[in-house]
């Protein structure tokens, strides 16, 4: 009995340990640190969440993710957070990739955190998760044209976001955003977005002022609606449309009373700058007839 008792016991744990022996560990690929070269387009959302389940901060930026394609990186981002929007943030450590793929960054200067990274599409794209000691993260990059200027956005884009609704600094909802940004491929944005705060109803946006993108077409942009209360907008540009044009990432902000992070898109390609200049200043009158609303997405001014 004693040895039919121990062979019982030896089988119960063969069975029990065979689907951790059956576990594949996923291999392959022909991936390494050089897969990962150049200029990239990046955005990154960071939250820290307290033990009861409250948003205790949270992180929106964009910018640019620049790798030497053998082990370093170079990360340049326009922040908002709960204490302040549109805050240049620089970041610099070291990269290695595997080769199915996947790897790991280090952040050494301007802050210290470890993202992971999922490469896709031969290297063109790839995926980020990770934290510091304050924010967990994920994030994600796409290639960047080889240069950009004023004209390179041009024409009317789709835009959609999702973040947080502030109050008193601190996060007191979500909040949600989308609609349109019109750039006359020189130097003016149009906005017209629709906020969409948690417990409140829809809040129109009607937003106008300059924007200005650089050679490693990163951009932002100062806008007010007509009751002259300010936001910012930041995008990071790259190349990822059937039409040949370009897209975005973007954040949109108010200090103090939200931030949405989200991408924009072009909706009928990409026209030249006069053209995009002209069907701006055709819309311009209207644009500047829509009443600022009242009320923010986080509710009453009071001013």
């Amino acid at each position: 009995m004693q040895r039919l008792g121990g062979f019982v016991r030896f089988t119960l744990l063969c069975v029990a340990a065979a689907p951790l022996m059956a576990q594949t560990q996923i291999g392959g690929g022909t991936c390494s640190s050089s897969t990962l070269n150049g200029a990239y387009a990046f955005s990154l959302t960071g939250r820290q969440v307290s033990s009861s389940g409250n948003f205790t901060a949270v992180f929106q930026g964009n910018g640019t993710a620049s790798f030497d394609g053998l082990s370093k990186v170079t990360i340049t981002l326009t922040a908002s957070t709960v204490g302040a929007a549109g805050t240049p943030l620089n970041w610099s450590g070291t990269y290695s990739v595997q080769s199915n793929c996947v790897g790991v960054m280090n952040i050494t200067s301007g802050g210290s955190a470890t993202l992971n990274i999922a490469l896709y599409d031969t290297g063109a794209d790839f995926l980020v998760t990770g934290n510091d000691a304050v924010y967990g993260y994920s994030g994600t990059g796409n290639n960047q044209p080889s240069g950009c200027a004023a004209a390179t956005l041009a024409g009317v884009y789709t835009f959609n976001g999702t973040g947080f609704g502030l109050s008193g600094g601190a996060v007191n909802g979500i909040t949600d955003g989308g609609g349109l940004l019109q750039f006359d491929g020189q130097s003016k944005l149009a906005v017209n977005v629709t906020i969409s705060a948690s417990g409140k109803g829809p809040l129109p946006l009607t937003l106008t002022g300059s924007y200005a993108i650089s050679s490693n077409c990163v951009g932002s942009a100062n806008l007010t609606d007509s009751s002259a209360n300010a936001y910012t907008m930041s995008f990071s540009v790259y190349t990822a449309s059937a039409l040949a044009s370009t897209d975005l990432y973007a954040t949109l902000a108010e200090s103090a009373r939200f931030l949405i992070s989200g991408g924009a898109h072009a909706i009928y390609g990409q026209p030249t700058a006069t053209g995009a200049s002209a069907a701006f200043d055709a819309a311009s009158p209207a644009l500047e007839k829509t009443p600022a609303p009242n009320k923010s997405a986080t509710g009453e001014r009071g001013e």
